[in-house]
């Protein structure tokens, strides 16, 4: 099984849906048991769509990738594992 900070490497590219199919199954039996991880993942998700339906602002790759990191270094330092 995989740990929670490995879920929270992948978590990107899983919401993207750009994971390998045995990564993918690997993400979702981790979530399946791991309510952090499934607090982190919904939320995570909603806000996306959030922000994506709002249409509100687009903030150009390189800022984003900035808050994405420091986004994911906070998740990171927080979860157990």
């Amino acid at each position: 099984m995989i740990t929670c900070d490995e879920f929270m490497a992948e978590l990107g590219d899983y919401l993207e849906g750009d994971v390998a199919i045995e990564v993918r199954r690997q993400l979702e039996h981790h979530l399946a048991h791991c309510q952090i991880c499934q607090v982190v993942y919904d939320s995570t998700r909603k806000t996306i769509r959030i922000v994506t339906d709002s249409g509100s602002f687009d903030l150009p790759d390189a800022a984003a990738g900035l808050v994405k990191d420091r986004i994911m270094s906070t998740i990171r330092k927080q979860a157990p594992g």
